[in-house]
């Protein structure tokens, strides 16, 4: 079984994190993408990681846990297709590969070695390309689902399509898309020799094998076009098997999921990182103008599905305010997310922050915020970004309605002591 680790993603659905999400500690002291080399059984052979090349220094820093392994550094997206491609160029041709994203919890080890160990015998013996497959516990249109049909001389279940990220509730026979596949080296390859002929070429022309680290050029790859495995393999491809998952699995790709796991694990800390790298308009929809370099802005439907579920999401800490109070949903040392309720006609204090930056989302009521010399009303399912150093207020001028928000908070020192508070109508300065 030879391994190959998907590693090169941005994690840009964990906006306002900046650190790709397989690099953040979630339920864990260790990395995600720590936990999935953790997670290899010492008889499979060395992994192959495959990864954009900005992320070589936090990858390298993880490799300390391996003797031996190949790496990939991609100089520009180049999709999950042709990283796995050149992954497989790495491999003897009838050497079993395991395809795994590094942004995954897995729980049930021993069923998933032992689901793994099924799928290798599929894919050795019918030459199939084998996915798994997890049974919906709700409808999620933030994953990929699969259609099959259950074989049972086999044993196992028979694909006939795939559904991309589907707006609407699918029927019990479809389960959702894991990402992770089991198939011979050589049927990969003859499938994109097939369905993207110049990918292959591409791929085989400039693909030089070196001892431990591959780095590829950018001048060959720099016109490539990002393409998944799912749409330019496992939706065009015969012969493809699925088997249930029967372990626990999740896909930490976004905050429902992470709201999700702190569920699971309501006992153990949330642990996240920062860091600063250039920002990305991840989240955000495109046409709302920038406010102070920042955002004022509509979240993206993702997150404003997770934030419809921080109200009623169990709290880790409440306090009282004399503007209401608020709950700490989800913290970290680096990183805050609350849940604020402001009174009818009552404002947080005119203040400033040193070492942390928020971002605030309207749940419910519109929010006036004094931001600087200037003001802005934030109405439902919208943001604004409040950088530190800079002064500002929440007021509430509703007679009768209340003020939600979810309030996001990023830094290196995040309580109540980093308050500069300026003025404020209780007299708490």
């Amino acid at each position: 079984m030879h391994p190959v680790i998907l590693c090169g993603g941005s994690g840009s659905r964990l906006w306002p994190l900046s650190k790709p999400k397989q690099f953040q500690k979630i339920f864990s002291q260790n990395t995600m993408f720590q936990n999935t080399l953790l997670r290899l059984k010492s008889g499979y052979m060395p992994p192959i990681i495959a990864t954009n090349i900005q992320y070589e220094s936090l990858v390298k820093k993880e490799l300390h846990a391996l003797q031996e392994y190949k790496v990939i550094f991609e100089p520009v997206k180049i999709g999950t297709a042709a990283a796995i491609l050149i992954a497989a160029l790495l491999c003897n041709e009838n050497e079993i590969m395991l395809i795994l994203p590094s942004d995954h919890f897995i729980g049930d080890l021993n069923n998933f070695y032992a689901s793994v160990e099924k799928a290798s015998k599929l894919a050795s013996e019918a030459d199939s390309i084998v996915t798994f497959g997890v049974k919906p516990h709700e409808f999620n249109s933030e994953y990929g689902y699969i259609n099959t049909v259950y074989d049972h001389k086999e044993k196992y279940h028979i694909v006939k399509d795939f559904i991309e990220k589907p707006e609407h509730v699918l029927s019990n026979d479809y389960y959702w898309n894991s990402g992770i596949f089991v198939f011979k080296a050589k049927r990969y390859i003859d499938e994109i020799k097939k369905s993207a002929p110049s990918l292959y070429n591409l791929c085989f022309k400039h693909f030089i094998p070196q001892e431990r680290f591959l780095y590829l050029k950018q001048r060959d790859f720099a016109g490539i076009e990002g393409i998944s495995i799912d749409y330019l393999v496992m939706e065009k491809a015969k012969n493809v098997a699925m088997i249930e998952a029967n372990f626990d699995w999740l896909d930490v790709g976004t905050w429902n999921s992470v709201l999700e796991l702190s569920e699971k694990f309501s006992k153990e800390p949330v642990s996240f990182q920062h860091v600063i790298r250039e920002k990305e308009p991840v989240s955000t929809t495109e046409s709302n103008k920038n406010l102070l370099g920042g955002a004022y802005k509509q979240p993206n439907k993702s997150l404003i599905s997770f934030i419809n579920k921080v109200k009623k999401a169990k709290a880790i800490r409440r306090e009282i305010k004399p503007w209401g109070f608020y709950s700490i949903i989800l913290m970290s040392e680096n990183f805050l997310i609350k849940y604020l309720f402001i009174n009818p006609l009552s404002c947080t204090s005119k203040q400033f922050h040193h070492y942390r930056d928020e971002y605030h989302i309207v749940l419910s009521g519109v929010g006036y915020v004094s931001l600087g010399d200037k003001e802005y009303a934030i109405v439902k399912d919208h943001m604004i970004e409040i950088p530190r150093e800079v002064s500002h207020r929440i007021e509430n001028r509703s007679t009768s309605s209340p003020l939600e928000i979810v309030e996001f908070q990023i830094g290196e020192h995040l309580s109540d002591n980093d308050i500069v508070r300026l003025d404020d109508v209780y007299g708490r300065f």
